[in-house]
């Protein structure tokens, strides 16, 4: 699972990617156990004297078997160890595999396919041994030597899946993990294959046991050091890079997985004595506690979708609260500028004929600096009128959508261009066979006006030219509208479609620093963009994109 998860979540506090302290206490306990109790006499050891078949000859046929069954015991207690740990390395790995399905972590993955092969190898060890599966050699020879050999397949095959995880790509995809997962396990299958088929065609084994010998199983220090590098250095190594539970569990393992070779390696002195049984038990044990590395990773799992759901529902809760603040804090701000700039129009158009009236009745008594004032007075009440109806059309943008017409792009602007009176010297263009459009009239005029009137508002020549140009696209439209005039610094592209926003101070241009932000507002309301092309020394286009009449059916119901 994405160990990050939860750090996206105010709130939330991830939870720890090991096992508990207990579980370790608890492995160490286990695995010390039975050599303690056998210090103190207690006997692990199967029962392995020879049978006198002379003397049992002479007794009835149940007792021949209840004599059989009871010299058996011993491999009757390899079988069921041997098939304990096969069933739990199964469980594991069908875990692990379930554990991938939800997580897509490759980690489960990797490692359950290696204890599948290594159950298997483990399951070929007990059916050759009970002679379930043909096998030349004698069982003193084979049991040792396929536990042996077992045993470093085992290790072996841990570590490369381990090794192949630190050195598969991180950005690789799924498809080619999966893929290299393939080729190795199948070269594994060969190896395992190989292995299995030699010892059971050889008639003669190499001899794996020394009972006199301090190491009595030569063959098992070789498993006892790849456990001991692996939990010691590559195992931490793993965890330190990709920390999980799992692999903490990993690591974990191979305590008991190192005290099953110490017990073999320098215990055992012959088939099913007590050091035999021990191992066979604390191999279980090995598998076990990847298991529940994998039940601990997946109550994790579930306490933290617990613990998100709960976060997350508080956040939509606090969401929807501030949601709906910010919905009513924007219809009263809504409605106070259109309230505002509605009922100031009226005071305003007051002030602005007294002054006509004023200027009538002694205009020929005005001094010059008198006159100049009254001048000023009629410039700034006429910009204070353009303020407040572009504070209108602001705050009315979303109210109404108006009705969808037929326009004919190119006849529409030069409609527009002709009702802004622009200077002589300037001329519109529009592009050959621009299109007519079923679309919202209202709005899209209100855009292609402000953007004509900021192209001419702000040239800095006496003539200009202005170029209007339609793309359709697989979404709507793209239109482009270019000027020549000064262009527009990049520093300062975003900052112009804010509220009373200029690139020059207020008493040099003409207008009130509100088209742009007019423009930007009724193409966040349908959802559409508007960006600025311009090198900043000469011309700007303009370009934005508008939706489908689809689109726009949809929009007007929302």
């Amino acid at each position: 699972m994405n160990s990050n998860a939860s750090q996206d979540i105010p709130g939330m506090v991830p939870a720890p990617l090991k096992m508990p302290p207990s579980f370790f206490y608890l492995v160490v306990a286990i695995c010390l156990a039975p050599y303690c109790l056998s210090l103190l006499g207690v006997n692990f050891a199967s029962d392995t004297s020879n049978v006198d078949l002379h003397g049992v000859a002479n007794l009835p046929a149940h007792q021949q078997v209840e004599v059989f069954f009871s010299h058996l015991s011993g491999a009757f207690t390899h079988t069921i160890l041997e098939w304990s740990a096969f069933c739990v390395a199964i469980l594991t790995v069908f875990l692990a595999a379930s554990h991938y399905f939800i997580s897509r972590n490759l980690t489960t993955l990797v490692i359950g396919a290696a204890l599948f092969l290594a159950g298997c190898m483990d399951a070929f060890h007990t059916l050759a041994a009970d002679r379930l599966i043909h096998a030349v050699a004698d069982n003193r020879d084979l049991i040792p030597f396929t536990w042996a050999i077992c045993r470093v397949f085992n290790a072996l095959i841990l570590i490369g899946g381990v090794s192949l995880l630190l050195t598969h790509r991180a950005k690789a995809t799924e498809t080619t993990n999966l893929k290299l997962l393939a080729v190795s396990f199948m070269a594994s299958v060969t190896v395992a294959y190989a292995i299995i088929h030699y010892s059971a065609v050889s008639s003669s084994l190499p001899q794996t046991q020394f009972p006199d010998n301090i190491i009595t199983r030569p063959y098992d220090v070789i498993p006892l050091v790849l456990y001991i590098f692996a939990g010691l250095f590559l195992f931490p190594y793993f965890y330190r890079k990709q920390p999980s539970v799992f692999a903490h569990a990993l690591v974990i393992a191979m305590i008991p997985e190192v005290l099953v070779e110490l017990h073999m390696a320098f215990g055992s002195t012959a088939l099913f004595d007590a050091h035999f049984n021990i191992a066979h038990f604390l191999k279980i044990f090995a598998y076990a506690v990847p298991f529940f590395g994998l039940l601990m990773d997946y109550i994790h799992t579930y306490e933290h979708k617990e613990e998100e759901a709960r976060a997350r529902a508080l956040t939509e809760k606090s969401l929807q609260k501030y949601t709906r603040e910010l919905e009513r804090s924007n219809k009263e701000l809504n409605e106070f500028a259109y309230v505002a700039s509605h009922d100031l129009k009226a005071p305003l158009r007051g002030i602005m004929q007294l002054a006509s009236w004023i200027e009538e009745d002694i205009k020929d008594n005005l001094e010059e600096q008198t006159r100049e004032y009254l001048h000023l007075l009629h410039n700034r009440t006429q910009r204070l009128e353009q303020l407040l109806n572009d504070l209108l059309a602001y705050s009315r943008v979303g109210r109404k959508h108006g009705d969808i017409k037929t326009i004919d792009i190119a006849e529409l602007s030069q409609e527009l261009f002709r009702l802004l009176n622009p200077p002589p010297g300037f001329t519109l263009i529009c592009d050959d066979k621009l299109p007519s459009l079923n679309t919202l009239a209202v709005p899209l005029e209100q855009i292609l006006r402000n953007l004509i009137n900021n192209a001419i508002k702000h040239h800095d020549q006496a003539e200009g030219t202005i170029h209007v140009s339609v793309k359709a696209t697989t979404d709507g439209f793209d239109f482009s509208i270019a000027d020549d005039g000064p262009g527009i610094a990049p520093q300062q592209q975003e900052r112009i479609f804010g509220i009373f926003q200029t690139l020059k101070p207020r008493d040099e241009v003409e207008g009130s620093g509100m088209g742009l932000a007019i423009v930007k507002k009724l193409l966040d309301n349908y959802h559409c963009h508007i960006r600025v092309e311009s090198d900043g020394l000469r011309g700007t286009t303009m370009h934005f994109n508008w939706p489908l009449e689809s689109v726009l059916r949809s929009s007007i119901h929302e």
